[in-house]
């Protein structure tokens, strides 16, 4: 049933504005800091950093913004009872959440490639190797999987401008707590994590390997983060009915 509703959901984004934009946002980002880049007197690791902080606080406005696009989609298909009428609205509804969540590990993915290999082309043996452009988009994209599930049960709950806003207000606090603000409280703050944990990440690997004792600390709480919201995304799943709202 799953990857029925998988396969139905891909088939309904094929040509959507959200796929085209996961396409299209990689190569603008990478080529709008790579020309700033190209005459910039910051030292590479800045340049880097600077980079995915830029993309990690950014991360949760898309995120409203591409979830409250599939929630309008089902909206407008007959008030969700098209996801209501299915044998199995917990794959239904899953299956959304893992749509998006493919499609950003592409776009991110993506991104990774194309700033990394025109990083290398700017200043030839770049201090990061193309690996690690790739896995701190892919602790991005880890960061932000339980931002997919909470922002899923807004949608459904409240509607799509509660959602955006979300969005807004975690980009945010993202963006507040990549300064001394959020130096001890961004590990408990979920909102934080796609600008943060990757941060941390090319800190580890560019500047400081001390960092690894914060990476190991940060990892359990977000595993815990992580069950909690997976259980709770399910049994909101199970127990949805519809919504009323009239967006």
């Amino acid at each position: 049933m799953f990857l029925r509703c998988l396969r139905a959901d891909f088939y309904k984004m094929k040509r959507s504005p959200v796929t085209i934009s996961h396409i299209i946002i990689p190569i603008v980002v990478s080529a709008m800091f790579l020309a700033y880049y190209a005459i910039s007197g910051w030292n590479e690791t800045d340049k880097i950093t600077a980079f995915y902080e830029a993309i990690g606080f950014a991360f949760p406005v898309l995120i409203g913004i591409f979830i409250a696009s599939t929630m309008e989609q089902e909206q407008n298909a007959g008030a969700f009872q098209n996801l209501l009428t299915l044998r199995s609205k917990t794959a239904a509804l899953f299956s959304k959440a893992v749509t998006l969540l493919l499609l950003s590990l592409f776009a991110l993915l993506f991104t990774a490639v194309l700033f990394g290999f025109g990083f290398n082309m700017i200043h030839g043996q770049s201090v990061a190797s193309m690996g690690v452009f790739v896995m701190a988009s892919f602790v991005m994209w880890l960061s932000a999987i339980p931002l997919y599930l909470i922002f899923e049960i807004f949608a459904f709950v409240f509607g799509k401008a509660f959602v955006i806003g979300a969005g807004l207000i975690s980009g945010l606090i993202g963006a507040l707590f990549l300064t001394d603000m959020g130096m001890y409280a961004w590990k408990i703050v979920p909102l934080s994590w796609t600008a943060r944990m990757p941060q941390t990440f090319l800190v580890y690997k560019l500047a400081d390997s001390g960092a690894l004792s914060e990476i190991k600390s940060q990892a359990s709480i977000y595993l815990v983060v992580a069950i909690v919201c997976f259980v709770g995304y399910f049994v909101f799943a199970a127990n949805y009915e519809g919504s009323r709202i009239s967006e």
